[in-house]
């Protein structure tokens, strides 16, 4: 009786250890993001960076001690995201919560430029003059890349800080 108990309990572990859980991906309406025109969605940008400087400085202050300095955030030039890092002693809950309220910035940012591609080249976005938007905006990766590397400092800051914020997998 006891060979079978442990095989049973042996082949149970494996097979729930084996088996493929799917991760849903959350259904996202386009409809939340399309725009008419340009100068709407010239709008919505602007919406956008502003609930971002609010909920950033609501975050300095809640999260202070992570802070160096309490200056608010240019967001009209997030090349000097590195001014406002989060310190590589603070803890976890407070790295996590800057991930979120960073990825979920630059999350919507990519939603609302993705679903508007035919507007989105007459755009004026800061310090984004030399890009193509259209083909930065076209796909998660390209974005990915313009928003590391070229738009932002946001790679500075997570590798100053100590924990990466997964934004590839955000999108």
């Amino acid at each position: 009786m006891k060979p079978l108990l442990c095989a049973t309990l042996i082949a149970s572990v494996a097979f729930i250890g084996c088996s493929k859980t799917e991760e849903v991906k959350p259904v996202i309406d386009e409809s939340k993001y399309k725009v008419a025109d340009v100068a709407t969605l010239q709008t919505r940008f602007e919406q956008l960076n502003k609930k971002l400087s609010l909920d950033f400085k609501q975050f300095k202050k809640d999260e202070s001690i992570a802070f160096a300095h309490q200056l608010p955030l240019d967001v009209d030039n997030l090349k000097t995201l590195n001014m406002h890092l989060v310190a590589s002693t603070s803890l976890k809950p407070t790295k996590v919560a800057y991930c979120d309220l960073m990825n979920g910035y630059f999350t919507e940012m990519y939603r609302l430029g993705h679903y508007n591609l035919n507007l989105v080249k007459e755009l004026k976005l800061p310090n984004a003059a030399q890009e193509n938007l259209q083909q930065d905006f076209s796909s998660a990766d390209l974005f990915y890349d313009f928003i590391l590397n070229r738009y932002t400092t946001y790679r500075q800051v997570q590798q100053v800080m100590g924990y990466g914020c997964n934004l590839k997998e955000a999108l």
